[in-house]
């Protein structure tokens, strides 16, 4: 028996724009996976032959034709140089008239929007129906296209339009036929295409004629996991089903909190709303890289958004800068930080001194100093310029997020210095450096810890220097078009609006 797939993947998808204008819709990720690349993979699994697969391809045709050439160079590649005139009925026009010589026993065709378990083609293909549309029995959805049969389970019509009285349940946008039944369907679209000159019509508008020539079944995919990706709400719900992502399996959670609990005074209510339900299920430790706050006052702060927390759950570089200067014995630091800094810097290290000396300073010390002014600059600088001390920073954030968005954090502090003295930090203590979280990892062990960030360069390059899994969420700086676009090497375990999706 030949098995044979045709993939329409033609279309521009512009629903899922802004993604959808830097690559084609089924090269999106989901859960780590192009979306059609979790198609091919079902196909593969299931025993079908690369070279039996073809793809339509139309918008952003040289970029699907580099993606297959560099991953699947076997596979068939059609371009419809038409796509934006015409729908996917003539995508599939033209993947018929490429088999006219050669109808396999089994033919699939899809759709390039959805994602679906291996399990379900595999089952599909060894299902006793020789014509059959992957459905979900029982289910309906206004946006989807829904399934009708006669009193003998047969198919009688598919169509957006049917209502939910008459509706058997839901196409999975994934059809098997027989080499009989493609014969028929693909007269059914010539005359469409060819008599008719009806270039502009879906797919499925030639299936009810279809149904009336063969004999075409529902195949329950009962339970199986499938979603059709049209815009980025169906993309994150996409992602959350299709990561492995298991919160159960974790002990305790490193949550960042700017972008990710709150954004400036204001809480981010779902995750706080989340991080109290499960207070009893998991230790939480509250990680910043803002250290113009004191871990006394991340307390206050999380106290004030609605969470109760301690000195000892705060997670901040200012613990490692303070373990540093002690393990370096530093007498004499140059520190550029807010008043309440360095009062706790100083109430922690009474026998250093923390001010502009150019005599006895070995160190210069930037913090996110949200009171710096000219001569702080200038000081440190002039240190910089004339002495071999050393450079230490807290971190490395670019800008703080706020509510008015990004504010000049300790990363544009060190640009400047270095624009000045080309000069850069030493040694940089927040994120993404794994001594702020070694403690923990040490504690739980890295499989029974997660962390939660906004940022990709800090919170995700942190978990990932410590082996943690990452759950990425868009509160704070990162959309989804920048982790569409961004180039992982380890995708994060989940993509969440909100921590509260957990």
């Amino acid at each position: 028996m030949t098995a044979k797939v045709i993939i329409l993947a033609a279309g521009v998808g512009s629903r899922l724009a802004p993604i959808s204008t830097a690559m084609p819709k089924s090269l999106t990720k989901v859960a780590g996976r192009e979306i059609i690349e979790h198609q091919i993979a079902g196909y593969l699994a299931a025993g079908v032959q690369e070279k039996d697969i073809t793809v339509v391809v139309g918008y952003m045709a040289d970029v699907m034709t580099d993606y297959f050439e560099k991953n699947h160079p076997r596979i068939n590649v059609i371009g419809n140089a038409e796509y934006a005139v015409t729908n996917n009925m003539y995508s599939l026009y033209m993947a018929l008239n490429s088999l006219e010589d050669s109808v396999p026993d089994v033919l699939f065709i899809n759709n390039a929007d959805c994602v679906y378990d291996a399990e379900i083609i595999s089952g599909l293909l060894a299902s006793q129906y020789e014509n059959a549309i992957g459905s979900e029995i029982g289910a309906h959805n206004d946006e989807s296209m829904k399934i009708s049969v006669d009193g003998s389970g047969k198919l009688i019509n598919i169509a957006k339009t049917i209502g939910e009285a008459d509706a058997h349940g839901l196409s999975i946008d994934l059809y098997k036929f027989s080499a009989d039944a493609v014969k028929k369907l693909h007269d059914i679209v010539k005359d469409y295409i060819e008599v008719q000159k009806d270039r502009n019509q879906w797919t499925e508008v030639s299936f009810p004629e279809l149904f009336k020539r063969v004999e075409v079944y529902p195949y329950d995919i009962k339970g199986g996991r499938w979603f059709e990706i049209d815009n980025l709400e169906d993309l994150s719900r996409a992602d959350k089903l299709f990561a492995d992502f298991d919160i159960t399996g974790k002990d305790a959670l490193i949550l960042d909190l700017d972008g990710t609990v709150y954004l400036g005074s204001n809480p981010i209510t779902p995750a706080v709303d989340w991080i109290n339900s499960n207070a009893g299920n998991y230790d939480f430790y509250y990680l910043t890289n803002n250290t113009s706050r004191t871990p006394a006052d991340y307390v206050k702060k999380l106290s004030a958004v609605g969470i109760h927390a301690d000195e000892e759950s705060i997670v901040t570089p200012l613990y490692a800068l303070s373990d540093y200067i002690r393990a370096q014995g530093l007498k004499s630091a140059y520190l550029l930080a807010n008043k309440s800094v360095e009062v706790y810097l100083k109430a922690q290290h009474p026998d250093v001194a923390f001010d502009y000396d150019f005599e006895n300073n070995q160190a210069v010390i930037l913090t996110y100093d949200d009171e710096i002014n000219y001569e702080k600059f200038k000081n440190a600088c002039v240190l910089l310029n004339n002495k071999p001390v050393e450079y230490l920073a807290t971190h490395n954030d670019k800008f703080c997020p706020s509510p008015e968005g990004g504010l000049p954090d300790a990363g544009a502090y060190i640009a400047l210095i270095a624009a000045v003295t080309n000069k850069e930090p030493s040694l940089i203590f927040g994120k993404p450096d794994v001594r702020l979280v070694a403690s923990l990892v040490m504690k739980y062990g890295a499989d029974k810890l997660a962390v939660a960030g906004d940022r990709l360069y800090t919170d995700k390059l942190l978990a990932d220097n410590a082996g943690i899994d990452f759950i990425c969420v868009l509160t704070g700086e990162t959309s989804r078009y920048d982790v569409a676009l961004a180039d992982f090497e380890k995708y994060p375990a989940v993509v969440l609006w909100d921590l509260g999706e957990l």
